[in-house]
């Protein structure tokens, strides 16, 4: 928006000079009609004046500035497609209110679903030697238990064995004769048989435990698999996810570019933009922009409070400036400015346009007289008509001045009547007839 704004003063000064001249033609039909005074004999010889006056009074002034604004949403987005595809389906359309995380539309790519079924039966298979692969290591396991003992057992034989044979060698070496031969070589034969029979156990028990490394490394190899079949399934679960968009923030469908059936890029590829979906705009709370001239950004503020006037609802409303630029634009010679305004009611529309006032300074309950009736001349005067209908001219002493009235601070008192318009045809110390007129809201 441009800094396209005007102040109250201008339009004011306008409307002052014209209500001087009105007041100035005023006073002078009255003074032709006016009352004629009579000398003893009944000669006419003179007339009294009538004179436009106003009664001096309490009033509230306020000095400010208006500018030109306009209503923006506070959050405005146009959705795309995050992959490519076609539109399978249109939830919202213009006009809409929908609610953040509302599924707005959806999209399908072609052969997607076909994809996600060979990725489940991936993982399936997957899992399924998983299982396999930890039911052999149980396996493995048994045998290495059952082997382990079957060592045992033929070690405890060996043992006994090797000691009975070393008994009988024993009692042959003291009695020869005493043991026969034949037991002798039946004890060496078992002995030899026992020692067999450990290194067959031992050979056993080794091959169970080859078996269960084995089996855990097929585990683990499956373990793997499923790891990777899990990831490509989440993937496609993500990206079926993508094929859904849905309102980031709750607000109104305000445009429609797509249709089913559509064919639609990705937003995400830089080459080739996308298309998008809806617009989607933030009504519940709006932005009030309006352009600050570079002569009253001193006064403009985080905080400034300001009051809004809405043609379009003839609806006043109060608020505060938000945040401002805090740059002047070389172009316009203005600084934007921001105040939020709430509306959750939906009576205000982006779009709109408002009026924006910005109070300078104001005054309550002062004394106040019209603009017409000071002086323009330094001192500042006023013509003062006596309770006796005199005129008198009194300096005054000034405090806040709008375009329309001036605040007294010293000079004449509540409830006196000073003159307005032109005092040109008038002359201090002149009898006049007084005629109180409406003076114009100050306000």
């Amino acid at each position: 928006m441009q800094g396209d704004f005007y102040t109250v003063e201008r339009l004011s000064m306008i409307s002052g000079r014209i209500v001087g001249s009105i007041l100035a033609l005023l006073l002078l039909s009255c003074g032709r009609s006016g009352k004629e005074a009579a000398s003893p004999s009944g000669t006419i010889f003179t007339k009294i004046p009538v004179v436009a006056v106003a009664q001096v009074t309490r009033e509230n002034l306020r000095r400010e500035i208006v500018f030109d604004a306009e209503f923006r949403p506070s959050q405005d987005v146009e959705l795309h497609a995050r992959v490519a595809g076609f539109v399978r389906k249109m939830r919202a359309d213009v006009g809409d209110r929908v609610t953040e995380g509302q599924v707005i539309a959806e999209t399908e790519i072609p052969e997607f679903e076909e994809e996600v079924q060979r990725a489940f039966a991936v993982k399936s298979r997957a899992e399924a030697d998983l299982s396999k692969a930890r039911q052999d290591i149980n396996k493995a396991a048994s045998e290495v238990t059952r082997f382990g003992a079957a060592l045992k057992r033929t070690e405890a034989a060996y043992a006994e064995t090797v000691k009975t044979y070393q008994r009988l060698l024993s009692v042959s070496a003291v009695k020869p004769g005493l043991v026969a031969q034949q037991e002798l070589d039946v004890s060496e034969a078992r002995e030899q048989t026992a020692a067999a029979a450990v290194e067959e156990a031992h050979a056993a028990e080794a091959s169970a435990r080859a078996g269960t490394a084995a089996a855990e490394a097929a585990a683990h190899a499956a373990e793997q698999g499923v790891l990777i079949a899990h990831s490509d399934v989440t993937r496609l679960e993500a990206k079926r996810l993508l094929l859904r968009i849905t309102a980031p923030f709750s607000g109104i469908i305000t445009k429609r570019f797509a249709d089913v059936g559509d064919s639609i890029r990705g937003g995400l590829s830089p080459s080739t933009p996308a298309i998008p979906l809806v617009r989607l705009v933030a009504t519940d709370k709006l932005r009030l922009a309006f352009a600050v001239s570079s002569s009253h950004v001193s006064n403009v503020k985080v905080g400034t409070p300001i009051l809004i006037y809405v043609p379009n609802l003839d609806r006043e409303l109060a608020g505060t400036i938000s945040r401002v630029a805090g740059e002047i634009d070389s172009a316009t010679r203005s600084m934007e400015a921001q105040a939020e305004v709430p509306n959750s009611e939906g009576s205000l529309l982006p779009g709109m346009y408002a009026n924006v006032r910005l109070i300078l300074d104001q005054r309550e309950k002062v004394l106040t007289v019209p603009q017409t009736a000071l002086s323009r001349s330094t001192p500042r005067t006023v013509a003062l008509v006596s309770h006796k209908g005199v005129l008198e001219e009194r300096i005054v002493k000034l405090g806040l001045e709008t375009p329309m009235a001036a605040e007294i601070v010293s000079g004449i008192g509540e409830n006196d009547l000073v003159v307005l318009g032109s005092r040109s045809q008038l002359q201090m110390g002149q009898t006049v007839q007084t005629k109180i007129v409406q003076a114009l809201n100050p306000k």
